[in-house]
Parts: C-alpha cells; structure tokens; sequence
C-alpha cells in the first residue's frame, strides 16, 4: 500500500509539468493517501506536484503555499534531497510572483541540498530565475553543466526545458542559429515523449525566435500551433500574448496589438507575476503609437514603478524612455536633447539596440531644433553606424540619423542616398510579406524617412527630384503583388463558410452565436493568410516610372502628381515630358470642404429632403467644388486637356468630376504614376467575356444590369441565386468588362473584409485576391464599393485597390458614399460611351454631364463615380 501511495505520487509529479489538469487529481488522491498512512516522503511529492501544476495552470499564490509545505513536511521527515528538489521548484513559483530575493536564497540552499540528476534540475532552475531578471550571461552559466547530466540520464523533460530556456537566452544575444537548433530539437523531443505542453512552449519559442528575424508570417504560425496546444490544456499564458502583441506592433497592426497587450496584462495581473510591468511597458508603447497618451503615460508609470520595487534596472531604462516618449509628443519643448542623449545611453548599457537608436536620433533631432549643430551631430554619428546590422527597424533608423546627418552637414544629395537606403532596406522586409495586409501596415516604418526625402527634394525645387521622391513615398502595397497559389483551398472553404453565416445572420438567424462565429471566422481567415510567405529575403527593387516614359504614354494628356507636407500641398505636373512644381497653399480650406461633401450628397439624393434642404445642399456643392478647382487646378493652367491624378493622402476621396474645370473632361485617378503606367502598357490584354452581375436587395439592380446586357452579345448574365461568389469569381477571373451592380460595405475595423453582397453572402478582398487572372476592366455601381481605408498613411486597402493590386488596368467606381439604386441612368450613358470606343474616363465624363442635371438624385449619384487606373485607354471589344 506504502508504495502504491508514493508511486502515484510520484506520477502526478512526472505529470504535473506536462497535463497539469490531470496531475492535480492524482496529486490529491495521494496526498490523501499519504496523509492516512502517515508517508510524509510521498505527502512531500504530492504537494510538489500540486505545486507544480498550480504554477503551469497560472495560479502561483496556491503555487507558494504548496511547495512550502513540500519543504517542511520532507525536513520533518529527514529526507534532504526530497527537501532540495522542492525547493527547486519553490523557487521558481516565488520568482514568478516577483520575489527575487527569497527565490535565490531557496535555489542556493537547493543546490547545496542537492547532487547528481536532482542538482542538474536545480541549475535549471536557477538559469530560470536569472533569465527571468534579465541576467543572460549568468544564467548561460548555469545551463552549461546541467545539461550534459540531464542528457546522460535521459531525463526529456529537464533537458527540454534546459533546451527551450537557452533558446529564449540565444535569441536575446541575437544568437538566431544556436536557438533554432535548441528549438528544433526541443519539438523532436517532445514529439518523441509524448510532452504537449513543453512543445507549446517550444513554438512560442520559435515564434520570437522568427519574429526577432523579420519573419512575421512564420513567427504568427508559430504563436497559433502554441495557442492551440494551450487551449487544449486549458491555458491563458500571458507572455504568448505579449509576444503575438508586440509581433503585431512591429508590423504596425495596432489596434490589435493593443488588445493583445491589454489581454497580457489582465492574465498576468490574475497570476500576479512578476512579467505584469513588462506587459504595462509594451501596452505604454502601443498605446503612444495608435495617438492615446493618457493610457501611454499611465502604463509607463505603472512599469516604472514595478521595475524600481523589483530592482529591475535593465527594464528601468526601456520605462523610462517610454515615459520620455510621450513627454516628447505631449510638448517637445519640455524635453531636452541631454535628457534624450541619457536616455540613449541607458539603454545601450541595458542591451535595448532599437529604443536607444530611436532615444538617440531624438537627441540630435532636438539639438538640431535647439541650434546646437555639434551636439547633434555627434548623437546623429552614433546612431548611423548601426546601420550594416541588426533587425531592419534599427538598421532603418540608423539611414535615417545617417540622412540627418548629411542634410546637417549640408550634403543633401548624400542625404537622398541615405534616405534611398533605408526605404530600400524596408521594402525588401516589405517584400518578403505574402499578406497584403502585413505589407500595408508595415510602410508605417517608412513614414520618417520618406517626408525627409520629400522635404529636401521640396527645399531643392527641381520638380523632377520632388516627383521621383513623392513617388518613392507612396505605399508600395499596390505594386507588390500578394504571392500565393492560384487557388487556395483551405482559404475558399473559410470564406464559403463566412458567407453562409453571414447570409444566416441576414435570414434572422440566432444572432449571439451567430456574431460569435462570424468573429471567429473572420480571424481564421485573416491568420491564415498572414502565414503566407512573400517573395523570400533578398533584394527588392522597387522600380519608378521615369518622365520620359510617362510623356511617351500620355500623349497629350497631363500627369499631376500632389505631394502633402506638413500641411501644405505641392503638385508637380508632367507635360509632353515637361515637369513642373506648383506650391499650392494650406490644406485646410480643402480638407473642411471635403468632409461636408457627403452629407450634401445625401440630402441631394434623398426622397423626403424638402426644397429648402435641396437648395441648402447644392449650395454646399457648389461651395466646395469652386474651392477645390481654384487651389487643386487653376494655378496648374493646364487647359481642358485629359488629366491622369495621383491624388495626395487627403485628397483620394476627392470626386472630381464635380470640379467647373473637369465637368466632361476625361479624368483617370491613380494611387501612383508607377501604377498608371503599368497598367496603361498593360491594359489591352487578349478579349475576355464580358460579366454583368446583380446582388441581392438593391433596388433597381436586376434592371441595371440587364439593360448593360444589351449592349454586350454573349455577355455571361449573372442575376438572383446564380450570382454567387464561386460563380462570380469563375467568371471574373480573365473577363474583359465586369459590372457589379451590388451592395458594397466598407469594413474601417478590417478593410480586407470589405464586400460587394453576392447572393450567397458577402464577396470580400480575400476573395478578389484568389482570382487566378484579374479582369480587365471593372465596374462597381454600389454605395461604399470604390472607398478604401487608409491603414498606415499612404497605404489604403478596400476592393478597388484589391483590384489595381491583382492587375486590374482600370476601374470605374464610387469614392464617396452614392445613394443605392441609383445609377441606372447613368450606367447606361456609361456603357453607351463605352460600346462606341471612348476611353472609359472619356466615357464617364460624358456620362455625369449628361445625367447632372437630371435631378437632384442623379446629380448626387454621378457626382461619386471616378476613374481609377488607365482610364484614358480605350477597352478593346
């Protein structure tokens, strides 16, 4: 019966590190056991275990008090070894309840208690300790002899967890070889014995490990295989959810980093762990990036002074930068370029390569402010030599203080090459991205360096400079194509599975579980295909379109290509191969006309505005498209000749053809003259069918799209059930014209989940994306269809730029919202226009003169409609 008891005990301690649930009900059968016979050795074990598997299972204060109790009852049974091992584990659970100073005295007592195999899991442990105080060198130290041991008695378990903790202590030393190999042999191992939650910590693992690389993709793959093994054990482990969090920040995905640091927080805040100020410090940064300073400010002090009460000084230095941070954002003034400078130096001393370059640069950018050219100068020197190596962020922020430092030393043609670096650096990190949405958020790390390029190339004023460098600037997410197999099957079945949800919420299905499946499908979709892989590591040349060969491809047309900067608005035009730079004015006039438009717009196209509302409403229209032809084209004099636009940030909104200046003037809108030239030598492919489709609940669609029918023999006629996704998408792919006359939804939270309403639920970017060839030429008359939503500045993702994206040449779509059911009219004079050989922004233009002055509702809806792409190219029928 004695050793019935101790066995069993013995076996919930072999289990409590791998399937803690299980081994806590076998732990308190034996010590129950152990207990009515009296065994104080196997009472010892059973509380161990239960220990132990309190820890694993997040609940460290239960944690303390049984692996006290396994210490006292193995002392008073005289069993010194027994007495050492739980002091081993006691050590663990108090240094995770941030108790550092009792935890070393345990472990050293420990170590002294202890021999063989038993010490060897010691060392372990105490490597455990001083990697969780950031004492990397020491805890090396400790690791190096435990492991031989471990090894020799074929104990898997301590040496995984030797093997997973040296990983983690490589990856700090930026040793990525020596911790890959620790982490895959971490998971043979695992996988041989059998132990699921060590291989969860071992994905973790190679999640940072190929976060700490760059491999964002592969590093989110990661995290989701560890958060599975997780969850089925019943896990919420905090610092998974600081490291997917801060994996997120560093692709500037913030909103949901901040909700995963928020997460991290609250679980290790419930498992009072010492990681808590970590976590605050990382929500303190994200915070300051997504513009919150109150929440910013208030994590970092929460950080500090968790760090000055644990006597964690290498973490006191990154609390104290964040806490400088947001003094800088508040007022710029009340920070000096020494306290920078210091900042800089502490967290150089601490190991923190990227902050203290940033802390760095920020010195020499306010010496430079303050007039202190030498200081600045010496900061800026410091910051550039880091530029050859290291992660990308760190080694971008290096070309950018070197780029300082030449415009400094008044070499600004040295300082472009700087510049020209850099960006270069990025878009290869860019390039390597398969998600379109990963792409897009990363060019926020762009955003310093370009307006340094813009603004010297401005301050220069030769206007090809500045053409070349507002082109450099704009977001690169349309001109890298997402790289992933013509048909994923995996990524089509989720979307079939999104559109039957979203079609039983529509029907009056059970809302709550219904919604909740739709949040969960949704982010299926969107991890799914963040893992895709991009074009690989290596150079990425990002090529620009030339004024020569923009002048060979716009005959007689006009290029005008704005550039915003600090608030004021430039344009360069580009004439039979002439350049011009035009300094337009403030903003400000603009931007307030531009945010008053839509809602003019509705009025105009209601049904129940009265004729004083009517009146009211054209008045603002006219208002605003007076004001936006005297500051956008009257001082470029460019007469009635067609105009191909690249709008700046704050003008891709603008509808364009309410403008006194371009009323049936053909006018095409491009994100850049890269893309416009693309697609004008691209835009002529072999004929295709055309497609006319009709979505579910939109008045007047069905007559709309059989009335452009008719214009078109052998047209391919989608209406009612038939126009669903697998349908539509079979027939787009290839087509030479399709016309979409559907519900479209612009998704601001997720814009790649952005729709137009098919018959059998929603039809989003993911989808336009799985298109094996883009169509031709496509035409999106629904509210909400052409917008997009800016996610890092100069980047927007929606359906058209999907569309441009996949190599779509033109577009015909609404940028602001129309009113539904309304476009009959002028589709109809579109597609007449169409059938006898204009261009499709000639087509266009013809169109909303003839229907403007129809009614208010036709005025409305035609005003919204632009040209995207290469508008001013014939279709070939």
């Amino acid at each position: 019966m004695v050793a019935e008891i101790a066995a069993d005990a013995a076996e919930a301690l072999r289990l409590a590190a791998v399937e803690p649930a299980r081994a806590r009900q076998l732990a308190l059968a034996a010590l129950r056991a152990a207990r009515a016979a009296g065994d104080r050795r196997a009472q010892s074990v059973a509380q161990r275990a239960l220990g132990v598997a309190a820890m694993q299972l997040r609940d460290l204060g239960e944690a303390v008090t049984r692996l006290r109790e396994s210490v006292a009852v193995a002392r008073r049974a005289g069993a010194t070894e027994l007495a050492g091992e739980a002091r081993t584990s006691l050590a663990s659970a108090l240094v995770l309840s941030g108790a550092a100073g009792p935890a070393f005295r345990q472990i050293k007592t420990a170590l002294r208690e202890l021999h063989g195999v038993p010490a060897a899991r010691a060392q372990v442990q105490q490597a455990a300790i001083l990697q969780e105080l950031g004492r990397v060198d020491e805890a090396l130290n400790a690791l190096r002899p435990a492991l031989p041991v471990l090894r020799r008695a074929g104990d898997p378990q301590w040496e995984v967890r030797a093997l997973n903790n040296r990983s983690l202590l490589h990856i700090e030393r930026r040793a990525f070889a020596a911790a890959e190999a620790d982490l895959l042999t971490v998971v043979d191992l695992c996988t041989r014995h059998g132990l699921d939650l060590p291989r969860a910590y071992a994905e973790q693992n190679l999640g940072c490990l190929r976060a700490s690389r760059g491999e964002v993709p592969a590093a989110l793959a990661s995290f989701d295989r560890a958060e599975e093994h997780y969850r089925r054990l019943g896990l919420e482990v905090g610092s998974l959810l600081e490291d997917r969090a801060r994996t997120l920040l560093s692709v500037r995905l913030v909103g949901e980093a901040r909700a995963t640091a928020e997460a991290a927080v609250l679980a290790y805040a419930r498992q009072k762990r010492i990681n808590l100020p970590e976590a605050q410090l990382l929500l303190s940064t994200v915070a300051l990036v997504e513009g919150d300073l109150a929440a910013a400010e208030e994590a970092a002090q929460q950080a500090l002074r968790e760090f000055q009460r644990t006597k964690r000084r290498e973490l006191l230095a990154l609390a104290r930068h964040a806490r400088l941070q947001v003094r800088i954002v508040r007022d710029p003034g009340s920070v000096t370029p020494g306290q920078a400078r210091r900042s800089a130096d502490d967290l150089a001393r601490a190991g923190w390569l990227v902050p203290a370059l940033e802390a760095r640069v920020i010195a020499g950018r306010l010496a430079l402010q303050r007039g202190r050219p030498a200081e600045a100068r010496a900061d800026l020197m410091r910051a550039s030599r880091a530029r050859s190596a290291g992660p990308v962020e760190a080694r971008s922020r290096a070309w950018l203080a070197e780029a300082m430092l030449r415009c400094a030393d008044g070499q600004r043609s040295g300082a472009l090459r700087a510049v020209s670096a850099g960006l270069r650096l990025l878009e290869e990190h860019q390039a390597t991205m398969g998600a379109t949405e990963l792409r897009a958020h990363l060019t926020a790390h762009r955003g310093a360096l370009a307006r340094l390029g813009v603004r010297i190339a401005l301050e220069n004023g030769r206007a090809r400079d500045v053409y070349r460098w507002a082109e450099r600037r704009r977001g690169v997410t349309a001109v890298l194509r997402p790289v992933r197999p013509p048909r994923d099957p995996a990524l089509a079945d989720l979307l079939a599975d999104l559109r039957a949800t979203m079609t039983e919420m529509e029907s009056g299905g059970s809302a709550p579980a219904l919604v909740q499946r739709q949040v969960a499908l949704e982010r299926r979709i969107r991890d799914h295909c963040r893992q895709t892989g991009g074009c690989g590591p290596g150079p990425y040349h990002r090529r620009h379109a030339s004024i020569a060969d923009l002048a060979a491809q716009l005959g007689d047309a006009a290029l005008i290509e704005y550039v915003e900067l600090d608030d004021d608005l430039y344009a360069v035009t580009v004439i039979h191969g002439r350049a011009r730079l035009h300094r337009l004015g403030p903003l400000t006039e603009v931007v307030d006309r531009l945010r008053h438009l839509p809602f003019a717009l509705h009025r105009l196209a209601g049904e129940d505005t009265t004729p004083a509302g009517l009146a009211a409403a054209r008045a603002v229209l006219t208002r605003a498209a007076a004001t936006f032809d005297r500051v956008l084209l009257h001082p470029l004099r460019l007469t009635d000749r067609p105009l191909v636009v690249a709008p700046s940030e704050q003008l891709r909104s603008l509808p364009w053809s309410i403008l006194p200046s371009c009323v049936g003037r053909p006018v095409t809108v491009t994100p850049s003259a890269r893309l416009w030239l693309d697609a004008s030598r691209h835009g002529d492919g072999a004929p295709g069918p055309v497609v006319i489709v009709a979505g579910p609940g939109l008045r007047n669609a069905h007559r709309e799209a059989e009335s452009v029918a008719q214009r078109y023999p052998g047209r391919v006629l989608l209406l009612g059930d038939a126009a669903g996704a697998e349908r539509v998408a079979t027939a787009m792919a290839g087509s030479r014209l399709v016309h979409v006359a559907a519900h479209g939804t612009l998704r601001s939270d997720n814009p790649l989940f952005s729709a137009l309403r098919l018959a059998d639920g929603p039809f989003t970017v993911y989808d336009l994306e799985q298109l094996e060839r883009p169509p031709q030429h496509v035409v999106l008359a629904a509210c909400d269809a052409g917008r997009g939503q800016a996610v890092a500045g100069e980047e927007v993702l929606g359906l058209t730029t999907a569309l441009l994206g996949q190599g779509t040449p033109t577009l015909v779509a609404p940028v602001i919202p129309v009113p539904d059911g309304q476009t009959v009219t002028l589709m109809e004079a579109y597609h007449a226009g169409l059938s006898t050989g204009r261009s499709p922004a000639e087509a266009l233009a013809t169109a909303q003169q003839r229907t403007r002055d129809t009614g208010a509702p036709e005025l409305a809806t035609a005003a919204g409609f632009v040209c995207l792409g290469a508008g001013l190219t014939p279709l070939r029928f």
